[in-house]
């Protein structure tokens, strides 16, 4: 029985989800994997663009065959899962192919799928790239794919994203992705080789130089790191942003898009002193959505951005020992924020609960110094172990522990155990909730759970407790000719905002400059503005990056609202036309030579939606005097197709045709001599065979004498 409970917990470990994975297996049997790929080289060119940040991020892996699973094959599959913020605008993937490099194609992430991964045809594809939906913590997980990986050979593959750089009050930072190449499960990388094209020179902190210097050629640094699973490495530069706006464009067509940067107005901070001491006991397998490390990197930055000088904090950690920030409080100043979390950001989180032993820890370690604190607890323990005393006594005794006027506050992050009904209260509640009731309560402090709110949310309204800061701030800018829209505020800290802060704008507008801004910071008591004109000589130039993140931020925020028909499409389309990836697309390379039918050279009038086979290219696209619509769209089992003829061509014959996104004909549908101008024709999602089609994008064309009108509809299943 011993023996069979040890076999459970092993097996827990390996099912046990991580930041990142790397993987290979046989292509037709995808749940036998083996971990130990490696990761030959990693490069990352990192190139600041003001408000964001370039990221290209290069990988070279291979595989042995050396494991008993596949010593037998000579081919495989690789398979990287990681995650990154969902701020993140993935716009392009590169594949090494011998000495070629190889760029995608986006499309739906239905076509994709099916046209990697199809095993029935004699044509596989070498690369995909796919993501999920943000999850409530704003983490998107990508899945990249290649094949093959064969025996004595590198597969060379290349990510291109933008992500906003994290502004703090002095410096601009931004969190490597180191973890991303890093795994409990798989050897990952051990050292990262950098470019930082700029020339004022970063600091790397939770890193030890390898090597540092100044390349002229590149017109920015190259560093070389090492790299282990416990490490976080973060990068720090100097902010371009002064307290004169910072403004740049660039046009595209008839659109301008811009990004902003400028702080808020000034006004006397009314602040009363806070110390902290932060306790921190995460069980790794009792929480769904949040991992300790995006826990601890979510703390550092909320920190940052609402503490000063004027308060101080340390942190205690239990890994498999307890781990202190600092031996003493330290003011929570930048630079010692960034000490107290030296030591303790790791990954290494155990699978089992140190609730109270943290308690009699932070307990004797005020004492000893005779010092009082406010004491924040993080935990997502689902068991207290009580031998001859009740929860309440419990919680009395932990008070008790401190000196009188302690607060305690406790932010439950245990979200998988099941609700109990409670019937003194009459009310279901989580498994902790009246004993960390009574700790809060009795000590005038808070509690918070995970399992209702987002994390940042919660220390956000914990740090910002008694401390002067704007409940809102508004940018109004008006252009001497035209108007602004589509504006993406890339700060935001859903209603705390810090006094001292970088308000950091995207946007797009049409008109031109000057541009007069006006600047609205609004708190409990008070309403302060201030004016900036911005004209020619202060603008800096951009580049087609810029309209490529303003689009991606715009996705997203689609991404947030409610996923109706009207909004699935217009993400689809954008994501199309832009290139950008999001859960709805995939980046698909195919092989050399391979194009499936698309007409990637065409010369015809139609523009792009005319790129495949068997589609009439003489014939105008889309007359205006004809209605074509369908409804509902996106749709899950039948849609609706109307469309409506002038009266001189409705008696000449027609066909409505749907071609999937490959060019291939699926349904055809014939009329001659109609009755009524109107007519509406019924799809049900199935083909000339009677055989359901898989999700994607699907072409709809109506076509005869002097008519051939276009329309996209999404089949979703």
């Amino acid at each position: 029985m011993r023996i069979y409970k040890i076999i459970l917990f092993i097996a827990a470990l390996l099912s046990f989800g991580h930041a990142a994975d790397f993987c290979v297996y046989e292509a037709n049997y995808p749940n036998v994997k083996d971990y130990n790929v490696r990761l030959d080289d990693a490069e990352l060119i990192i190139t600041p663009r003001g408000a964001y940040i370039e990221m290209d991020l290069m990988l070279t892996i291979s595989y042995d065959f050396q494991s008993w699973f596949f010593k037998n094959y000579n081919e495989l599959e690789f398979q990287w899962s990681f995650s990154l913020p969902d701020q993140v605008v993935v716009n392009d993937f590169w594949l090494w192919v011998g000495d070629s490099i190889l760029k995608p194609t986006i499309m739906d992430k239905w076509t994709a799928e099916l046209l990697f991964s199809e095993v029935s045809s004699p044509v596989r594809n070498p690369g995909i790239l796919t993501q999920s939906f943000p999850n409530r913590e704003g983490q998107v997980t990508y899945n990249l794919r290649v094949y093959p990986v064969m025996r004595q050979e590198k597969r060379k593959f290349k990510i291109h994203y933008l992500i906003p750089a994290r502004p703090t009050n002095e410096t601009l930072r931004l969190w490597l992705p180191t973890s991303q190449l890093t795994s409990r499960q798989s050897p990952g990388a051990d050292s990262l080789k950098i470019i930082f094209k700029n020339e004022k020179k970063p600091v790397l902190l939770g890193t030890e130089l390898k090597d540092e210097r100044y390349d002229s050629k590149l017109t920015g640094w190259t560093f070389q790191i090492g790299l282990d699973y416990n490490g976080f490495v973060e990068l720090v530069y100097p902010s371009h942003i002064t307290n004169k706006p910072w403004f740049s464009h660039f046009k595209e067509e008839d659109e301008t898009f811009y990004q902003l940067a400028l702080y808020p107005p000034g006004i006397p901070e009314q602040r009363t002193p806070r110390k902290f001491l932060m306790l921190v006991d995460f069980n790794r397998f009792n929480t769904t959505g949040l991992d300790g490390e995006l826990l601890l990197l979510s703390l550092k930055e909320t920190m940052q951005q609402a503490l000063t000088n004027t308060d101080s904090a340390n942190i205690m950690v239990s890994y498999a020992d307890v781990v202190y920030g600092a031996p003493e409080f330290l003011a929570c100043s930048e630079t010692n924020i960034d000490e107290l979390f030296k030591n303790v950001l790791q990954r290494s989180f155990p699978a089992y609960s140190n609730f109270q032993m943290l308690f009699a820890t932070a307990a004797q370690y005020l004492k000893s110094r005779n010092e009082n604190a406010e004491i924040i607890m993080l935990t997502n323990t689902d068991e207290i172990i009580l031998e001859y005393y009740s929860k309440d006594e419990l919680a009395d005794q932990i008070i008790g522990m401190f000196a009188k006027g302690t607060k305690i506050h406790v932010i439950d992050l245990d979200n998988k155990s099941a609700l109990w009904y409670n019937y003194e209260s009459s009310q279901y509640e989580t498994q902790l909730q009246s004993f960390y009731g009574r700790l809060c309560y009795q000590s005038m402090g808070n509690l918070f759970f995970l399992r209702y709110h987002a994390i940042k949310n919660i220390l956000a309204a914990l740090f910002y407790e008694q401390i002067s800061h704007y409940e809102q701030v508004e940018v109004q800018t008006r252009f001497a000719s035209g108007y602004a829209y589509g504006k993406h505020l890339l700060a935001l800290h859903e209603g705390y905002y810090p006094l001292r802060f970088p308000i950091i704008q995207v946007g797009r507008y049409s008109g031109s400059l000057p541009l007069d801004l006006t600047v609205l910071g609004k708190t409990r008591l008070q309403k302060v503005t201030e004016n900036h004109t911005i004209t020619e000589g202060d603008v800096v130039p951009d580049d087609e990056q810029l309209a490529a993140f303003w689009y991606g931020s715009h996705i997203q925020k689609l991404l947030k609202q409610q996923q109706t028909n009207a909004t699935i499409v217009e993400i689809m389309n954008l994501s199309l036309a832009k290139n950008i990836l999001t859960p709805y697309t995939g980046f698909l390379i195919y092989r050399l030579e391979e194009n499936q039918g698309y007409q990637e050279n065409s010369e015809n009038t139609g523009g792009e939606d005319n790129k495949w086979t068997g589609v009439d290219e003489k014939t105008p696209m889309n007359n205006p005097q004809i209605a074509l619509k369908a409804f509902p769209n996106p749709f899950n089992s039948q849609v609706s197709i109307t469309f409506t003829l002038p009266e001189d061509i409705s008696l000449a014959d027609f066909t409505l045709t749907i071609y999937n996104s490959l060019g291939q004909k699926v349904k055809n549908f014939e009329f001659s001599q109609l009755s009524a101008p109107s007519q509406t024709v019924i799809w049900n999602g199935e083909n000339e065979l009677n055989q359901p089609v898989s999700s994607g994008i699907y072409y709809v064309i109506l076509s005869g004498p002097k008519i051939r009108q276009l329309f996209k509809v999404v089949l979703i299943r």
